[in-house]
This record gives C-alpha cells, structure tokens and sequence, in this order.
C-alpha cells in the first residue's frame, strides 16, 4: 500500500531530528568564530552571520516541516557551506584566504553527516506521482535506493574535503624570527586583534627588534609586500591566538608595506628612520 507523504514524514522523524541537530551544531560551530573573531572580516563576517541564521532556520524547518522540501534544502544548503569553505581553503574568497584549522575539518564533516542523513530523507520521502517523481523512480532503480545515492555522494564529498585539507594553503614560516628578543635597546610591540594591526603604521630604526602578537582566534601573519621586490624583507610563521614572535625590521630606511598572507585585506605600513 502506498504511503502517504504524512506517514512518510512520522516515519522519519529520528533522522529528521539528527540532520536538524547536524545544521544546528555546524551553525553552532560558525556562531563561535563570528563572536570571537570572524565578525570583523570584511564580507566574510556578514556571510557568516547570514549562514549562521539560515542554518538554525532550516533546522527548525527539517523538524516542522512535512514533505522532501525541506530536507532537501537542508541538504543543500549543508553541501553549499563546504563548497564554500572549500573554496576560501583553494583559492579564498573577498580577501579572505582559509588554511587548515580544526574547527573548519569538524564543521566540514558536520556538513557532510548533515547532507547525507537530509538528502537521504528527502530522497525517502519523494512522492511516486508529480513533480518529483523522477526522483522516486531514480530510487527504486538503484541497490539501497535513498542510502547509496545519498551515502554515495556523502563519501565523494568526504574524500574531497580529505584532499582539500591534506594540500591546503599554510602561510610561509617566518625567517630570522624568534620568540624572544635577543638585542639590546627597546622592542618595539605590535598586535594583531579583530582582523587589524595595532599600530599599522609602526615607527623603528633601522635593525630593531618588533614583537609581534596575534590575538585573534584565527591565524596571522605579518609579512613585507605583497609586492615581489618586498619579499624576504621581514615575516612571522603563521601566528595562531596568543602566539608572539619576534623579527627585525630592515637595515634600510623608508616606507615599507606589510600585510598578512592568510588574509589579504589586513595591511599596514612599517616606517623605518
């Protein structure tokens, strides 16, 4: 006997509520970074803002909603933030270039779970007659139906996201750098917080030692240019929260511009005299 597109719906409340909780903890996830950082980023910051809402409402529409729509844009939309992640890790995005980090590798997987457990229910769930019976013929023709499509396309996904991190983008490690200083005379101090250098226009002498240090939850650089004839100038390893390093600035007097080389937008300008 057929089942009506009701029944359906009670019959898959378990994993209807898993792929709601799945979109609820990656939104989760994305609330963290824009609180404690994310929210400065130019464009990214809203982006993230407007996924983090988004997810929590196609969650609460995945529970209350009856029939594949939902689900299925549930799915979507799970899907749609890898792609995006995926792409500020290949080649970024508004400025913002992503490098491999733990809380991205667990918000990724989440969407992945998230995408497969949704997209298994809205194939389960397409009606046999109108619109989306394509959909339903496609199930029936294949072993497992709703799992192999659905499970199929979660490990491509997967796969994708393994090779994506395993060949992400790190910033370059700093040269001539330490932890401490090491000369004599004063050390000049310069912080990285919400997505901006303080001062970003330092002043030093010719040789002198300036410690750096990142307070922002997601990683930094200072490094000369981007212009080629700066490169090897001066540049810290990638910074993680809390880390400091310490680099000499050059020998030569003038007007130098740095930036940092996860995140393009963030620049500034060190003065030598």
């Amino acid at each position: 006997m057929e089942q009506t597109p009701n029944s359906a719906t009670r019959r898959q409340l378990a994993p209807r509520l898993a792929g709601a909780a799945l979109l609820v903890a990656t939104a989760a996830i994305h609330l963290d970074l824009y609180i404690t950082s994310y929210h400065s980023i130019p464009t990214i910051g809203w982006l993230f803002l407007l996924q983090i809402i988004v997810a929590f409402a196609l969650a609460v529409a995945v529970v209350l909603v009856a029939g594949p729509l939902a689900p299925a844009a549930g799915a979507g939309f799970a899907i749609a933030a890898l792609g995006g992640y995926l792409l500020t890790v290949w080649v970024g995005l508004f400025g913002f270039q992503e490098v491999r980090t733990t809380a991205g590798a667990v918000a990724g997987v989440i969407e992945i779970a998230a995408f497969g457990v949704l997209g298994w229910v809205a194939l389960a769930e397409a009606p046999a007659t109108g619109p989306l019976a394509a959909v339903a013929r496609l199930r029936s023709s294949l072993p497992g139906g709703s799992a192999t499509v659905a499970g199929g396309l979660s490990v491509v996904a997967l796969i994708v996201l393994g090779a994506s991190l395993g060949t992400a983008t790190v910033a370059p490690s700093g040269s001539g750098g330490s932890n401490v200083a090491t000369g004599q005379g004063p050390v000049v101090k310069i912080t990285i917080k919400d997505f901006k250098f303080f001062p970003a226009n330092p002043q030093v002498h010719p040789g002198e030692q300036m410690q750096v240090t990142n307070e922002d939850a997601a990683p930094h650089t200072i490094t000369a240019g981007p212009s080629s004839k700066d490169n090897n100038l001066f540049t810290t390893r990638l910074l993680s929260l809390n880390q400091t390093q310490v680099i000499t600035a050059p020998q030569g007097a003038g007007m130098y511009p740095f930036y940092c080389t996860v995140h393009h937008f963030m620049t500034g300008i060190l003065i030598v005299r």
